[in-house]
């Protein structure tokens, strides 16, 4: 009886730290792109055209660790506004990857529509 009784114990932590391990990947990727956002964000507001490549390769680093479905999106380009857009959508993709019912809507819309899919 304690043998099965640890036995379920053990099971329960092994689940629970792999729930761990996967929420806190998702914190920190998400922390990931935004701080990547943020910096080619910018670049945008100092009227910068063209992403450096130190900045490129940041972001490159930033998303490496990400799941393939996620890092997909990242478009290699060296345009400021196509570099915001494409980490738009390496985020939308992380959201979809961790909830993957996540739908973007207009909290202000009388039906909460979906806007973004």
């Amino acid at each position: 009886m304690i043998d099965h009784t640890n036995s379920r114990i053990e099971q329960h932590q092994t689940a629970l730290r792999r729930e761990n391990r996967r929420r806190y990947a998702f914190q920190r990727m998400l922390a990931a792109s935004d701080r990547l956002l943020w910096r080619v964000e910018e670049l945008n507001r100092d009227g910068v055209k063209t992403v450096p490549k130190q900045v490129r390769a940041e972001i490159r680093d930033g998303v490496a660790t990400m799941p393939a479905q996620v890092r997909e999106a990242l478009r290699e380009t060296s345009q400021v506004q196509d570099t915001l857009d494409s980490l738009f959508e390496v985020q939308e993709r992380l959201f979809r990857w961790r909830f993957p019912d996540w739908h973007d809507f207009d909290p202000e819309g009388d039906e909460y529509g979906v806007v973004a899919s």
